[in-house]
């Protein structure tokens, strides 16, 4: 795995274990916003254990933002935000409502493409990345229900 020289941001909420052998590889703009959103949620944020979660080898062909190999970096990572169901205790996002913050969240922080997937073990998993926006300027979403992509605004309070 090639390494990236650029200085790596000081992050206050996620530490460089927890993006595996991915962070050197990491986009800085990532990280940075990742730590944003973090701070915007209020709660703690987890970093998927799935082996394609962050970083990804697709080839130069493959579109995903994780593909290191078409963007020379990490661009996109998917995450577990936590709720506070009571004082210090945290459980995975499930609600409509849950998953409405995390998108207005993701989105106020700068990310501009933002999945939602219901269908995701131990709760709902948010994706983030830092893709280029289209001719238009919107921002890329979507959502995933039982392994079918759908409109986000199905899954939204």
């Amino acid at each position: 795995m090639t390494t990236k020289t650029a200085t790596r941001p000081t992050l206050k909420y996620f530490k460089p274990s927890e993006f595996r052998d991915w962070y050197s590889l990491m986009s800085t703009d990532l990280l940075v916003k990742l730590d944003a959103f973090r701070e915007a949620w209020g709660a703690p944020v987890r970093i998927s254990p799935a082996s394609r979660g962050i970083g990804r080898h697709d080839g130069p062909n493959g579109t995903s933002q994780h593909n290191v190999d078409r963007w020379g970096e990490v661009r996109a990572v998917d995450v577990f935000p936590l709720v506070e169901v009571r004082p210090g205790d945290y459980s995975y996002m499930e609600s409509a409502t849950d998953r409405q913050r995390a998108y207005d969240t993701a989105k106020q922080v700068g990310f501009t493409g933002i999945g939602l997937y219901t269908d995701t073990q131990p709760g709902n998993m948010l994706h983030v990345d830092i893709r280029e926006r289209k001719g238009d300027g919107q921002v890329a979403i979507w959502s995933r229900v039982a392994g079918n992509y759908e409109s986000i605004y199905d899954v939204l309070a």
